[in-house]
């Protein structure tokens, strides 16, 4: 008896595919939120930002969280190139986020960390020094082999695809170039770079939420263009417009004026996680009923 064929993928599982992996970047926000609120009830104090958390027994959770995330936000294709682009660096930036921890560690622990994560005299301690070291360099060479695959995937394709997606070969050969490069410059600022140790975290930070603006930013930008045709166009618009605009008022605001002090960070942190989860959440639900295309159909 012949065995039966695989059951073709339908469009309503692509769909429910789209709405998992949004679904589940919410989920992993809510499951650090809800580690970091078991600490702090552990304790009189906060971290003087989420970072901080790392050294506190949040930090298997943290470095889940943000790698989970970082993934997400790179398998997620993107609806426009700019949101695409934008969404692929802070995927990439997101574990450097987790493996390359602050240096300021915050003094708010149920369980302090032992030995210190800095000596005396200001260096790292050899644990952090050695964490980095193994999960960064595991970091570029995953990311390396992922590349590999990648472009085979990508030549196999580009032999057997229509002259209809050239397009999308060539948008495809750009993102593996472009990953190429984030790669090299990875291996190199590590090997070359004296205070990577030290301070890879604060920019990597800082650019993660940068390029989460800018995903913000090229929805707004396409909606004000009037590029989508739903209903709702006007809603959403102003949605994702007010929220980009809070989302770099807060963080003008918020460091300028340290209303919170020594835990201004944590603040900002919280403030833009905050709104950046709630423009997904508006977004998945903007798109929750959207339509598969069929390339062909284009």
């Amino acid at each position: 008896m012949a065995a039966r064929p695989a059951k073709a993928l339908e469009e309503q599982d692509v769909i429910k595919t789209y709405r998992y992996l949004r679904i589940g970047m919410i989920g992993a926000v809510v499951l650090l939120a809800v580690s970091i609120a078991i600490e702090r009830s552990k304790v009189s104090c906060w971290q003087t930002s989420i970072s901080a958390y790392y050294y506190t027994p949040v930090r298997a959770i943290f470095v889940g969280t943000m790698i989970a995330v970082g993934l997400v936000l790179i398998v997620y294709k993107g609806r426009r190139p700019g949101e695409d682009v934008c969404l692929n660096f802070a995927g990439m930036l997101a574990p450097v986020v987790a493996v390359a921890p602050t240096t300021d560690v915050g003094k708010c622990w149920s369980i302090a960390p032992s030995p210190l994560p800095i000596r005396a005299d200001g260096s790292l301690a050899t644990w952090v020094v050695t964490n980095i070291h193994n999960n960064f360099y595991a970091l570029l060479i995953a990311g390396g082999i992922g590349l590999v695959v990648a472009l085979i995937i990508s030549i196999a394709a580009n032999h057997s695809l229509k002259p209809l997606l050239a397009k999308d070969v060539r948008g495809a050969s750009l993102s593996l170039a472009a990953t190429a490069l984030v790669l090299l410059l990875g291996w190199w600022l590590i090997r070359n770079w004296g205070d990577f140790y030290t301070r890879a975290h604060g920019f990597a930070a800082v650019l993660f939420f940068v390029f989460l603006v800018g995903a913000i930013l090229a929805e707004v930008v396409a909606h004000w263009k009037g590029r989508d045709k739903e209903e709702d166009q006007g809603r959403f618009r102003w949605v994702y417009t007010g929220v980009a605009a809070l989302m770099i008022l807060g963080a003008v605001l918020i460091p300028t004026t340290r209303t919170f002090d020594e835990h201004t960070v944590f603040a900002l942190e919280t403030y833009e996680i905050t709104f950046f989860a709630f423009y997904w959440s508006v977004q998945t639900r903007e798109n929750w009923n959207e339509k598969v295309v069929r390339t062909e159909e284009k």
